[in-house]
């Protein structure tokens, strides 16, 4: 059984209860005025005024159908949840494409640890595995972000490689920079990845220096503001080099999560928090891929995958559906 929300709650998490409730509904749709309905079921103290209890009720939905509308223009049409015609109820598309896969597979990552809707027993349990398959998803997307080679390099790798092994193998196919010869003297016995999980790049159709060259960060859990990948980029390129690839590198951090702005300006539009919200992040982890950004480029990272470019991670979308298909069961049976 979901958890109600209040309506002090970011209206991300009351659009995700909308999806959530429409996901695990027989028919696949839930209607707004059941949001109202439980809303104020969940609020101790009730409007004296009955006109209140309507401008409020109307407030919000407008508010919820606004983040359902931003999410669908952000992820385009594979976003798998569509608005009636009539604006009364919201209801899943019929077909999942990978894009829309994604998405559902970062919406229930997003409650594995937060209790607002999802009980703890029925929270998706995050396991490493299910980190290796938001990874790929994340590398995929990667892929589609700068429209070239996506490699997982995170660990565990599937190659299994040694680390510095790896990053010969990786800079070899870039292109640029050349690694050290063996590690330095002081390096740690068995580092893994010096904290890179992807490592992407538009390949120059000459073959020389100077492309677009990201280097990112995967994190599935709560605690990826306390994450990032702006210092373990300088500290790899500085110490792994003996020729640092001439490339200006993008940080980036790889979130399953929605952007929760919270204002401190009343005066100030929704938009204009979010837009500033999106500035500070970027400043403290470089480009942010959250859950709609994470949707939207994974579509062309398949696109290029299919067309030949090398791209790790489509392989694992099989096993991604199926986690997502189980896990709706789960919510289905619980509802």
């Amino acid at each position: 059984m979901l958890a109600i929300p209040d309506t002090s709650a970011h209206v991300t998490k009351l659009a995700d209860w909308l999806e959530l409730n429409a996901l695990s509904n027989p028919e696949g749709l839930i209607g707004f005025g059941t949001l109202i309905s439980a809303s104020e079921m969940s609020e101790e103290e009730q409007p004296e005024d009955i006109s209140d209890d309507d401008t409020s009720g109307e407030t919000l939905v407008l508010s919820v159908q606004a983040e359902i509308q931003r999410r669908q223009e952000a992820i385009g049409h594979d976003y798998p949840f569509r608005i009636a015609e009539n604006g009364q109820s919201i209801h899943v598309v019929g077909a999942t494409s990978d894009t829309g896969t994604a998405y559902l597979f970062c919406l229930f990552l997003s409650h594995a640890g937060d209790r607002t809707i999802v009980p703890k027993k029925l929270a998706p349990r995050m396991t490493n595995k299910v980190r290796n398959l938001f990874q790929a998803c994340a590398t995929v997307a990667a892929g589609g972000f700068v429209q070239g080679t996506a490699v997982s390099f995170g660990w565990p790798r599937t190659n299994r490689k040694q680390f510095l092994i790896e990053v010969k193998r990786v800079y070899a196919l870039f292109g640029d920079g050349t690694p050290v010869n063996r590690p330095r003297p002081a390096a740690p016995a068995g580092v893994k990845d010096d904290g890179i999980d992807i490592i992407a790049w538009r390949p120059a159709a000459d073959g020389l220096a100077g492309t677009q060259y990201l280097i990112g960060q995967v994190a599935s859990g709560r605690d990826w503001k306390d994450k990032s990948v702006v210092v373990d980029s300088a500290h790899f390129h500085e110490y792994w080099f003996k020729v640092r690839p001439a490339c200006k590198h993008q940080d980036a951090m790889f979130m399953p999560f929605c952007l929760e702005p919270i204002p401190t300006d009343k005066s100030a539009s929704y938009e204009e928090v979010l837009k500033d919200h999106m500035q500070d992040l970027t400043i403290r982890y470089g480009n942010l891929f959250y859950r709609y950004r994470i949707a939207r480029y994974v579509a062309e990272g398949m696109r290029l995958h299919a067309e030949g470019q090398h791209i790790d991670g489509p392989e694992s979308f099989g096993e991604i559906l199926r986690w997502v298909k189980r896990y709706r069961k789960r919510l289905a049976a619980a509802a």
